[in-house]
């Protein structure tokens, strides 16, 4: 007779363990179903070794009823900061979602303003690719969802002015092309660069996303005074009805929180590169504030001690 303890032993004995047998009858009741002599230390030792078993810091956080989204805004890709890796990789093993809260590729390619060495789209649609499929290696079993920003906006403005046979082709959500897989052709040389769909990503075609009472938005609006269009949004949402006790607004890239009508809101600040237009004899400039933020729930409502804004240098 084989009198080796297996796995599925150790199972049973976690089993009836949870449902309140002593270690004593956990043994006899091994020995008497599979005819295996083993002592109630041993049974404590196999029941302990399972209890033990290390939880990842995102099954720790279930455990306790927590849950954390990172919130991140305004990369304007190619143009991003160079940390938005490191930021993602740092909240990689416990965050169960990722919010990209608008102008996440800047389209500068296809802007409406005239300006020397504005680029190629594909190549800014390889780019973006190339950061998300980053992301999405660090975080390969969460859901990431896109807002659509003014600068994506820019597709379909692009593909209303200049109207032709392709159109029909494309969508006119830029981050929807780059999630869903495309390809590059190179004509002069022959050659096809594929890139494949990227399954963990929904695009929105909303310039705002609900989650358990917060709205992530990212509006047209935009007032200089700190926080105004935070509260501004606040006012907005409200107006149309909905119902919600947190605002996260991007757009603005800067830094800026307070209440409204009993909401908590604010602007999260921005993950790019000042562009060097920016401050060029303009003297109502002010320097762009960077940041991210980091909503934590409890018991499924978003909490505002445990949540944070991250500003960063």
């Amino acid at each position: 007779m084989n009198t080796a303890i297996k796995e599925e032993h150790i199972a049973l004995m976690q089993q009836m363990y949870d449902c309140g047998k002593s270690y004593t009858e956990i043994a006899l009741e091994i020995h008497a179903r599979f005819g295996i002599p083993v002592h109630s230390d041993s049974v404590r030792y196999y029941v302990k070794r399972k209890k033990q078993k290390k939880l990842t810091k995102l099954e720790k956080l279930q455990k306790e009823n927590i849950e954390k989204v990172l919130i991140i805004s305004d990369l304007h890709i190619p143009f991003q900061r160079d940390d938005v890796i490191d930021i993602v990789r740092k909240y990689a093993d416990e965050v169960s979602m990722i919010i990209l809260n608008g102008d996440i590729q800047d389209c500068k390619a296809i802007s409406s303003f005239v300006e020397l060495g504005r680029g190629k789209l594909i190549d800014e649609m390889s780019f973006a690719h190339q950061m998300l499929k980053w992301i999405d290696v660090l975080t390969p079993d969460i859901p990431k969802i896109i807002v659509q920003g003014n600068h994506e906006v820019r597709m379909k403005k692009y593909l209303a002015n200049n109207p032709n046979e392709l159109n029909n082709l494309h969508t006119d959500n830029i981050m929807k092309e780059v999630i869903e897989g495309f390809k590059c052709v190179d004509h002069e040389k022959g050659l096809v660069t594929y890139y494949e769909p990227l399954k963990n990503y929904t695009a929105l075609d909303n310039w705002y996303y609900e989650y358990k009472g917060m709205i992530c938005c990212h509006p047209l609006s935009f007032s200089k005074i700190p926080a105004r269009t935070a509260y501004n949004a606040v006012e907005y949402f409200v107006r149309n009805g909905f119902n919600f006790d947190t605002c996260i607004v991007a757009h603005t890239h800067h830094y800026g929180s307070c209440m409204n009508l009993g909401k908590y809101t604010v602007e999260t600040g921005c993950l790019c590169q000042e562009q060097p237009y920016a401050a060029t004899g303009k003297l109502n400039y002010t320097p762009q504030d960077y940041g991210y933020h980091l909503a934590v729930f409890k018991d499924g409502v978003y909490d505002i001690n445990l949540s944070k804004n991250y500003i960063l240098k």
